[in-house]
């Protein structure tokens, strides 16, 4: 629920969201700025813009901030100004903090917990509370395994507020450094149109086929997704388009709503972005982000496969058309017209390839795409307009920037508050011992409690929990860091479009003027893979562990060949409808398929050309010949 505001203070908090992205881009070429300012600034803008775009309340004013927002804008600068300014001198009493320290690192945790309570819900901001009490409360936690003596509050004020850690801490660094420019690069490329263009070469390329419209919505929500950092913004964007046109040719509106969530979902999966989850992951195992992106990208890959055999099989299964082809283009007249929207995207891919970091890469797409489009329409006669599109692409980068912002500080102090009174270590105990010490029960928890806590935040705040807690007890059960961390990122990302609360699928349903829990239902259906993947992560080489070999290659074509038998058992259809005993067939080959030894792999290959002949026949049989065929 967002403030419309009147003129004035729209301009107001235009110019505030504007200067902050102004802000970042200018952090990316002045190093010398201290982390102080740098982190301080950060935490100060996100949350004076929220209390001034979100109101506290049902009945506070809706077209301009309230008093108390304005105070506690007030409060905010005090706050976080105290910070940046006596920095210096709070690192020099480090554990001896003063009442001065004490009454502001309550204002900043009220500040940020209030900011996010708006932005997001309450849940992740009660989590930090309960985690702050109970640093505090220890010592009367009853039991010895979640007891401990108890932290002063002069401790935990250094540790929240007074230090480089809790609200200032590698979070909240790791959102500004890199999360949120990203976030604008996204809102630049979207403003100059670069989300037509995404939308309409899918519609080019897959319109002519079966379920074309589908297809293109798979394509298109990978394409911008994987720029966008957000599931749901994924499903506004394209889904407006898209959803529509897949109803046009023939689809239900909960199965359009439910394959735009399923692929806006997928987007998440897919580099350059990947939401703000795997710059966060770089920076815990200490890698750079472009090792990342290579690990996840096959994957991702198999994921919108899994997903394109899902929909071809609905398609054809259902009677689904092609895309009639007065409502689709060429696919090179689209090329022509909007192929510098690709340029960036290279120029991003070759920055990170060739050493430099995330952030910098991200800066050099975002100002090589700008010049490119002041060249480009001063050449069109049309250099206002450019200006016109550049401030607007700056006020919604920040504007964008403060959902996920606000989980920076609350998700700070949880990871301080775990890391302090040794909680992580206690959650991977009971962890293994829920499990029983089985990695792939302990996997199965963990999407269980992936799918709970995205009920009310944010997925990176989800994984990000998730990855302070549960990622520990995994690899002590045997999984590879890296891909316990994947297993995780993957899992947050299914409360998208898992029932009860699927924010993506709702947002679909909306769109689609379809029930949302039957939208959530399909989401889930259509986007299974995701439920399958993390187990593939730690037990199969997908991720190149030991590098690119054979067993790798064997994997990925094996995993490649199980999208066709995964997609038949997830829809029922292979050559005509199949039989609940003949989708659990096929889910056994995708298994066989999936599993990275050549007898299970060639057994699974053998059950499923068996299967497809079977199938192929009885339906050739039950088919009845056309008046044009007989003789």
């Amino acid at each position: 629920m967002k403030r419309e505001f009147v003129p004035f203070w729209g301009a107001v908090f235009g110019t505030l969201a504007a200067f902050y992205s102004l802000a970042l881009l200018y952090s990316v070429v002045d190093t010398s700025l201290s982390s102080s300012v740098f982190r301080g600034g950060f935490i100060l803008a996100i949350t004076s813009m929220i209390f001034m775009r979100y109101p506290a309340r049902s009945n506070s004013p809706r077209s301009r901030p309230s008093s108390v927002d304005l105070f506690l804008i007030v409060l905010a600068f005090l706050t976080f100004g105290n910070f940046i300014i006596d920095y210096d001198n709070m690192v020099w009493r480090t554990g001896a903090a003063t009442t001065r320290d004490i009454v502001f690192a309550a204002l900043a945790i009220g500040l940020v917990l209030e900011a996010s309570r708006r932005a997001m819900s309450p849940i992740l901001p009660l989590i930090a509370l309960v985690l702050v009490l109970y640093g505090y409360l220890g010592a009367w936690v009853p039991g010895d395994l979640f007891g401990h003596q108890g932290f002063q509050v002069r401790q935990i004020a250094g540790e929240v507020y007074a230090s480089m850690n809790g609200i200032f801490g590698f979070v909240t660094h790791v959102f500004i450094a890199y999360v949120m420019l990203f976030v604008l690069m996204g809102a630049v490329f979207q403003a100059f149109g670069a989300g037509n263009f995404f939308i309409g070469l899918p519609v080019a390329l897959m319109g002519g086929s079966r379920g074309g419209a589908a297809k293109a919505s798979v394509v298109s929500s990978g394409l911008f997704g994987s720029i966008s950092g957000s599931a749901t913004a994924n499903v506004a964007a394209t889904g407006t388009f898209t959803i529509p046109l897949m109803k046009r040719t023939g689809y239900r509106p909960q199965v359009a709503a439910g394959i735009e969530a399923g692929a806006s979902t997928g987007g998440m999966f897919l580099p350059p972005v990947m939401g703000a989850g795997a710059f966060l992951m770089a920076e815990m195992l200490q890698v750079p982000y472009v090792e990342i992106i290579k690990v996840a990208l096959v994957p991702a890959l198999l994921y919108f496969v899994a997903v394109l055999m899902m929909v071809h099989f609905e398609a054809v299964g259902t009677g689904i058309k092609p895309i009639p082809a007065e409502e689709r283009r060429q696919v090179r007249d689209v090329l022509r017209e909007g192929w510098f929207y690709l340029f960036p995207l290279v120029v991003l891919f070759g920055a990170l390839f060739t050493g430099r970091t995330a952030s910098y890469a991200a800066f050099l797409a975002i100002i090589s795409f700008l010049l490119f489009m002041f060249v480009k329409m001063l050449f069109e006669r049309r250099p206002r307009e450019f200006f016109r599109l550049l401030i607007k692409a700056l006020i919604e980068g920040g504007e964008k920037s403060l959902m996920v912002g606000s989980a920076a500080a609350p998700v700070g102090i949880i990871v301080s508050m775990v890391l302090l009174t040794g909680l992580g270590f206690k959650f991977a105990a009971i962890l293994i011992n829920l499990s029983h010490s089985e990695l792939w029960l302990a996997l199965i928890l963990v999407m269980i409690g992936t799918i709970i806590l995205g009920m009310g935040m944010t997925v990176t705040a989800d994984y990000l929990i998730l990855a302070v807690l549960a990622v520990p007890a995994l690899g002590e059960l045997g999984a590879p860091l890296l891909a316990a961390h994947m297993a995780v990122f993957w899992f947050s990302q299914s409360s998208n479009v898992t029932p009860p609360v699927c924010m993506a699928a709702f947002a679909g349903a909306g769109i689609a003027q379809a029930n949302p829990y039957s939208s959530g239902f399909h989401a889930m259906r259509f986007s299974a893979y995701l439920y399958i993947m993390p187990f593939m992560f730690v037990y199969t080489p997908v991720l190149m562990p030991e590098g690119f070999n054979m067993d790798v290659l064997h994997t990925w074509i094996g995993l490649l060949i199980a999208t066709v038998p995964f997609a038949a058992a997830a829809t029922g259809y292979l050559f005509g409808r199949i039989s609940v005993v003949e989708r659990i067939l096929m889910l056994l080959c995708a298994i066989g398929l999936s599993i990275p030894d050549w007898r299970f792999s060639a057994l699974g290959l053998a059950g499923l050309l068996l299967l497809a002949f079977l199938f192929s026949n009885r339906q050739k049989k039950y088919t009845p010949v056309s008046s044009e065929g007989r003789t």
